[in-house]
C-alpha cells in the first residue's frame, strides 16, 4: 500500500516565509498526534521540500500547547491489529528518515510543548532543536511493548551518550528542555512567547548562507545516520514489526481500548 490508500487529513499546515517553509502539525485539540495519513504526508512533504530549490530553511512546530504527542489512538490500534498497516507504517518510517536526511537545507524544530514518541523522532531528525521552557521529550515505545522508534535508533547514539539514550528509552522518563540541551538532544531553551521569533531568526540567518555549502555540509553530517540505515534501521524494522504483532504490545493495546470504553460509558 501507499499513502493513497489512507485518507488524507488537514493536519499539516505549510506556510511560506520568503525562502523559509514553516510546517505546523495541526491537531491542537488532540496534542498533534500522528495519524497514519500524516505519517505518509510528511514523507511526501519532505521529498517535495528537497526538490524545491527556492527553499533555504525549514521550521517544524506544533499548533496549540504540544509539539506532538506521538501516534494517534486509531493508528496505534491499527498497527497492532492489522499486519498490513504495521508493515506499511514501518516501511514508510524508513522512507521518512531517508527523506528528512535528504532535505538539503537545515530543518529547525521549534518545540512548543510535549514531544512524545513520533514527536521525539521529529526532533531527532531535525538539524537544530529550539525548545520552549515548558517543552519536554519522552521516548515511550518500550512502555507500550515496542522497541525504540526508528528515527531514535539511527540518531540518538550520535546526539547523546549511549548510556543516556538507553536510560531514556528503557524508562520512558520525561526529559525537560533544559536537560535536553545539557545532554545534546536540543540546542537552546527560550521562553514560549519567543519560540517562533527565535526559530524564524535562526532560519533567516541560515538562509543567507551559500546554499551549496549548506547542502554539502548537511550531507556530510548526515552520513553518520545514513551509514547505519542498512544495519541498525533494518534490524529496528524487523524487531518493531514482531513487537506490533506480539502478545505484550497486544495486551497493552487491549487494556487501552478497554479503558477508553469505560471512560466513554462513565
Amino acid at each position: 500500500m501507499t499513502a493513497a490508500h489512507y485518507e488524507a487529513q488537514d493536519d499539516l499546515l505549510i506556510e511560506n516565509h520568503g525562502s523559509v517553509r514553516v510546517l505546523t502539525l495541526n491537531r491542537p485539540a488532540d496534542r498533534n498526534p500522528a495519524s497514519t495519513a500524516l505519517l505518509f504526508k510528511l514523507t511526501e512533504t519532505a521529498r517535495s521540500l528537497a526538490a524545491d530549490d527556492s527553499v533555504r530553511a525549514v521550521i517544524i512546530t506544533g499548533a496549540g500547547k504540544a509539539f506532538s504527542a506521538g501516534g494517534d489512538f486509531a493508528h496505534f490500534v491499527a498497527t497492532a491489529r492489522d499486519p498490513q498497516v504495521a508493515n506499511d507504517t514501518i516501511a514508510n518510517g524508513r522512507d521518512f528518515i531517508a527523506a528528512m536526511l535528504d532535505i538539503p537545507v537545515p530543518v529547525i524544530a521549534a518545540v512548543n510543548g510535549a514531544a512524545v514518541g513520533f514527536g521525539a523522532t521529529l526532533l531527532a531528525l531535525s538539524d537544530i532543536v529550539i525548545m520552549s521552557e515548558n517543552a519536554f521529550i519522552i521516548e515511550p515505545h518500550v512502555n507500550v511493548g515496542l522497541v525504540i522508534g526508528d528515527g531514535i535508533s539511527v540518531t540518538w547514539p550520535f546526539l547523546t551518550s549511549l548510556h543516556k539514550a538507553k536510560e531514556l528509552a528503557f524508562t520512558g522518563d520525561r526529559l525537560p528542555a533544559v536537560e535536553a540541551v545539557a545532554c545534546g538532544l536540543a540546542n537552546k531553551v527560550v521562553p514560549l512567547q519567543d519560540l517562533m521569533s527565535e526559530a524564524l531568526s535562526m532560519a533567516e540567518r541560515i538562509s543567507r548562507q551559500p546554499r551549496s555549502a549548506l547542502a554539502g555540509s548537511k550531507q556530510l553530517f548526515n552520513q553518520y545516520s545514513k551509514a547505519v540505515m542498512d544495519t541498525v534501521l533494518r534490524a529496528q524494522m524487523e524487531l518493531q514489526f514482531a513487537q506490533t504483532q506480539g502478545p505484550e504490545h497486544g495486551q497493552i493495546v487491549q487494556s487501552m481500548i478497554d479503558a477508553q470504553k469505560r471512560n466513554a460509558s462513565a
